[in-house]
């Protein structure tokens, strides 16, 4: 299929790709070759950014040898979810900023249906395309399949799946594109920020991305985001959203480990206490509700084991929540210390 290349009435905004990396060895070059295919179809100016966690394998190695620009953080301990983000967007410079992750390719007709959503809509703050998942390996990638989360044209609360964002938008909603505190929920932040600005996003029914994600399966995907500290993303998103406009979403997103901490911290502590003098009554009542969650869970679920893993689930991360809430944060605004470590990269017209 032909896809019509899009002319000057967007004024040929320049793009900025920014690609979040860490030991994407297998899969960078698929990357950024597609997203050099796809600048057959659009006019536009761009760059690529290749922002790279330190990866310990060939990763920025390889993305070197495309005339791409590659930075890494001074500081290793610096890398998560959210500063590879923002690292790539402080080396940006485009009007046009399209965030993706280095296990993703890029479908060519996206652009050209993106760029002209946002010129026809200009409280549009960023778009999102359809995703599609080639590999389902754990139960994170099979649920946001079933739910089609990533799949479904509408009206967004934030773009997960890669999304292209206005700078202007990203600006007026802090000045930065995602937490560098933040090693996960880092799309959703940047999402609840943007709509809190009077933005709003959009996905629309153009294939977008193609992902190939974790190869862990879920238990050892758990406990490898509980060893990075990424789990943690939960206290983090919960402690930079108080006094914000957006918190009443952030603890919207989080109800499950909240109710979590509630429960074990408040509800049976309180009905121990009552038991003193109510003769175990509050501590039966307490477990006939915990029954009854699990009965519905377990009706929801259609499977006792899908509905133990939920369970475990909630618990991980309402203790990660916890955790996370007393890990020490900087200023997310704060620039993060950087370096070239490729530079073949120049603004130039699609082909």
């Amino acid at each position: 299929m032909t896809t019509t290349k899009v002319v000057q009435k967007n004024n040929l905004q320049k793009i900025s790709f920014v690609i979040k990396t860490y030991n994407e060895e297998k899969k960078i070059a698929a990357c950024l070759e597609s997203i050099f295919e796809a600048a057959k179809h659009f006019e536009n100016p761009y760059e690529i950014i290749v922002a790279d966690s330190n990866s310990s394998d060939n990763t920025a190695q390889i993305a070197a040898k495309y005339p791409v620009k590659v930075v890494q953080f001074v500081r290793p301990e610096d890398r998560g979810c959210g500063a590879g983000v923002q690292l790539g967007y402080q080396h940006s410079a485009g009007d046009l900023v399209f965030f993706l992750d280095g296990d993703m390719t890029l479908e060519p007709g996206f652009l050209p249906a993106a760029i002209q959503a946002l010129a026809q809509n200009p409280k549009l703050g960023g778009v999102a395309g359809l995703m599609r998942e080639v590999a389902i390996r754990n139960s994170f990638d099979a649920m946001r399949v079933q739910t089609g989360a990533s799949a479904t044209a509408r009206e967004e609360r934030w773009l997960n799946g890669g999304g292209i964002y206005r700078r202007a938008a990203i600006e007026t909603a802090g000045g930065y594109a995602a937490n560098r505190n933040l090693k996960g929920w880092e799309e959703a932040e940047l999402g609840m920020r943007l709509r809190s600005a009077g933005w709003s996003l959009q996905r629309i029914n153009v294939a977008a991305t193609v992902h190939d994600g974790h190869a862990s399966d879920t238990w050892s995907l758990i406990v490898r985001h509980w060893k990075s500290k990424r789990l943690m993303a939960n206290g983090v998103l919960i402690r930079s959203a108080l006094g914000q406009l957006w918190q009443l979403q952030a603890i919207k997103l989080l109800a499950h480990p909240i109710g979590v901490v509630v429960f074990w911290l408040i509800v049976l502590p309180l009905a121990l206490v009552a038991d003193r003098s109510w003769d175990g009554e509050a501590t039966c009542a307490v477990v006939i509700f915990a029954s009854l969650i699990f009965f519905l869970l377990l009706a929801k679920k259609k499977s006792l084991f899908r509905t133990f893993e939920s369970i475990v689930l909630w618990h991980v991360n309402a203790a990660s929540l916890l955790l996370g809430m007393l890990i020490p944060m900087e200023a997310p605004s704060l620039p993060l210390r950087s370096v070239i470590v490729g530079d073949g990269n120049t603004l130039s017209g699609g082909a």
